[in-house]
């Protein structure tokens, strides 16, 4: 089971999640226009933009195990506690 809080900080949502996926944060942004998008600066607290990456898709969430999502983190030089 997948579990996670969202949060809306315009114009991201922001998924928390629990349980196996604990520590990872998602923000999704959503634009009415090319040039929004392109004006967008992520906050300093995105490290990584995983938007093409499959792996960080609901579906593939729901069926990651803790020791996958370290490994997939660990691919973008972000330290994930193998364990909570």
């Amino acid at each position: 089971m997948l579990t996670k809080t969202r949060f809306s900080v315009p114009p991201l949502g922001v998924d928390v999640f629990d349980g196996p996926l604990e520590g990872l944060v998602l923000g999704d942004a959503e634009f009415t226009s090319d040039e929004e998008a392109l004006g967008f600066v992520p906050p300093p607290e995105c490290v990584a933009e995983v938007t093409d990456d499959a792996r960080f898709t609901g579906r593939r969430l729901v069926e990651t195990s803790r020791h996958e999502l370290v490994a997939w983190l660990g691919e973008y030089g972000i330290r994930l506690k193998a364990s909570r």
